[in-house]
């Protein structure tokens, strides 16, 4: 779809096709090497993997040095002798901040995942865009400053009604992680979320309701969790899940994505 088609008075896009069960997982997982090898063929598209890239390690980064600048002083101090278990206490200190390093890049982690996708929702728009347009050969779209601006105003809040409902998700799983039940669905629902946040920039960038986009994702939780799976691993990768959630989303054509 491009800016041209995005008129209100446009007719409604069509619904989002439904992949079969057996074989979305499957297919999720090869959605960012599928993104990878497309950005290759087509390196025009450099331009809006690199910047998203950059935002995303900048902010993982940050977040990392902030969460490690705020919980280093909650370390107790370990000062004084132990007498017979003072050995306890001279291992204790590098394996709290051993500790403490990893806590602070898993929260680091999870936060990049969730504030990423609001930063770069303008460029994971036009990015999954130009994917769309290449894959089936046509121009490249380009879009007027009319539209640029409220494009992009809908995209960032479309990122946001996602990140409102995963936040609310997640601090509920947070809570239920410290239990040995509840610790693999805080784990799952993070890559769920990563996984939904790829798809769900073309079906807004389509237009598509709120309600329809929801919709989708309970039909396709083993796609959402191959997808979200690389990104979830290794964040800066999220660019490329866009393009390879595009592709997959792609209704079936003659000559159409590879």
């Amino acid at each position: 779809m491009t800016a041209a088609d995005r008129s209100p008075h446009s007719s409604p896009p069509a619904a989002p096709r439904d992949m079969p069960l057996g074989e979305q997982f499957v297919d999720g997982l090869a959605g960012v090497p599928r993104g990878l090898r497309f950005v290759g063929v087509h390196p025009r598209l450099w331009t809006w993997i690199a910047l998203p890239m950059l935002v995303n390690l900048i902010l993982f980064a940050l977040l990392i040095a902030t969460g490690w600048t705020l919980a280093e002083p909650l370390l107790p101090d370990f000062a004084g002798d132990w007498g017979f278990f003072d050995w306890l206490r001279v291992a204790l200190g590098p394996v709290l901040h051993v500790l403490l390093a990893l806590v602070a890049a898993a929260a680091a982690l999870l936060m990049t995942l969730m504030l990423a996708g609001v930063i770069n929702a303008p460029f994971y728009d036009l990015l999954s865009e130009k994917v769309e347009a290449l894959a089936l050969g046509r121009p490249l779209p380009e879009r007027p400053w009319s539209k640029l601006l409220p494009d992009s105003l809908f995209a960032v809040g479309a990122a946001l009604a996602l990140l409102w409902r995963q936040v609310i998700v997640m601090a509920v799983l947070y809570l239920l992680s410290f239990t040995a039940v509840g610790a693999p669905f805080f784990l799952a629902a993070t890559v769920y979320y990563a996984g939904f946040a790829l798809v769900d920039v073309r079906l807004a960038r389509q237009r598509h309701p709120a309600a329809t986009r929801r919709a989708f994702a309970p039909r396709h939780v083993l796609l959402l969790l191959g997808l979200g799976l690389p990104v979830v691993l290794f964040p800066p990768l999220q660019p490329f899940g866009i393009a390879g959630a595009t592709l997959l989303q792609m209704r079936p054509a003659p000559g159409g994505p590879p």
